[in-house]
């Protein structure tokens, strides 16, 4: 199993590595010697300048490796756990992981996704107590964003047409084709998406946004819409 972790113009802010240190970093190939520099433990990549953005960076990954069981998470996890339900006050308490119980739980979560006929599975990462259920704990018609979700490494890949929305994309053709996903309820995932510089924040405008959301209304219609009340200014929300 490969856990990548795709990064850009962050050396030394590489939060996951805290998380799941024997993840691999792919970098672009001129920013290699400062993270090597930076993480001198951490296996890092060097993807080749031409290759643009996140969406062809996670498929030149599908395409540079002999795994069949890949793992994307993004750069900037914090912190990775269970959410359940104590016997006081019926109150939610929260379950760290270590790395070798997350590495456990996504073997399984291959094996479901496997037996299911399916080809990605993703984790909650609203990173709010509130949207994990740990008496719900799968879902089959959702989307799995790519801060942490799991592929089956054969025929599938990103749509390039998506520069943004392409882990949106990927769930909705998965849904159409294979007739669901797994997603994992139960986990509680949290990311700094907003307050860390570099990465997607890079390029990502809200004109891209905006395209990449019109192009998925168009190409999955009745299926997602966005989101016009909370939110970001790129929330979506799947209706089924």
């Amino acid at each position: 199993m490969l856990v990548a972790i795709p990064s850009k113009g962050r050396v030394g802010m590489v939060k996951s590595l805290n998380v799941l240190p024997s993840g691999v970093v792919y970098v672009p190939k001129s920013e290699q010697d400062e993270y090597c520099t930076a993480y001198p433990d951490a296996v890092i990549v060097g993807v080749p300048e031409d290759v643009r953005g996140i969406t062809n960076t996670r498929n030149w990954i599908l395409d540079n490796t002999d795994e069949r069981y890949v793992v994307f998470i993004d750069d900037d996890v914090t912190s990775v756990g269970y959410w359940i339900i104590g016997v006081e006050k019926k109150r939610k308490h929260m379950v760290q992981n270590t790395e070798a119980m997350l590495l456990k739980e996504w073997l399984r979560l291959f094996h479901v996704t496997d037996d299911m006929g399916y080809h990605i599975w993703g984790a909650e990462t609203t990173g709010d107590y509130i949207s994990v259920h740990s008496h719900k704990p799968f879902v089959w018609h959702g989307y799995a964003t790519a801060s942490c979700m799991g592929l089956i490494n054969d025929d599938i890949r990103f749509d390039s047409k998506y520069p943004v929305k392409e882990d949106y994309e990927l769930s909705l053709r998965c849904i159409k084709n294979d007739g669901g996903i797994v997603g994992a309820r139960y986990l509680f995932w949290k990311n700094d998406h907003w307050v860390t510089p570099g990465g997607c924040a890079d390029y990502r405008t809200q004109e891209m946004e905006d395209e990449a959301i019109n192009n998925l209304i168009a190409t999955y219609p009745g299926l997602i819409r966005r989101v016009t009340r909370g939110g970001s200014q790129y929330s979506v929300k799947l209706d089924f």
